[in-house]
């Protein structure tokens, strides 16, 4: 059985038009989720990315509290939906954006961030990253040569 594709891991201001086609692991923070198209900007720092979750949203689950016995499907975490400014972790291909691809307006109280509309993470799996120590791995992957070393404001 052939083993599906491994994710590279890196940084939202490393990631740019290069990388598509790519499968990536990233970790950021979930500023944004527009139900009615199902994108999601996630920041770290000053760099956003946009995530196309579709690929993962049941509308009927998530809008109807009498699936599944009462509640969500249970295998699935959809925690990252309702939870703003937490940490997560997204898998997923690098695609090109459609040219008229609205970018969702972040919260009011961030700060502007450099996101480039050309490109979405077309996402297989979005999980929460609660104990996720950034800095930490800013430092094990620009010790791995996968990024410049920046410091990140926590």
């Amino acid at each position: 059985m052939p083993q599906p594709e491994p994710a590279a891991v890196m940084m939202l201001d490393c990631i740019t038009d290069d990388d598509v086609g790519r499968k990536l692991r990233v970790a950021g923070r979930m500023l944004t989720y527009d139900s009615p198209t199902a994108l999601v900007l996630l920041s770290s720092s000053s760099h956003g990315l946009l995530v196309d979750a579709s690929l993962l949203v049941d509308p009927d689950a998530v809008l109807s509290p009498v699936k599944w016995g009462g509640t969500l499907d249970p295998n699935v975490d959809y925690n990252w939906m309702r939870e703003r400014k937490a940490w997560v972790w997204v898998i997923g291909w690098l695609e090109k954006a459609e040219p008229n691809l609205r970018i969702p307006e972040p919260p009011p109280y961030t700060s502007p961030l450099d996101v480039d509309a050309s490109i979405v993470l077309k996402a297989l799996n979005i999980s929460p990253a609660r104990d996720l120590d950034i800095v930490g791995l800013q430092s094990a992957l620009a010790a791995m040569g996968e990024v410049p070393p920046t410091t990140y404001p926590v």
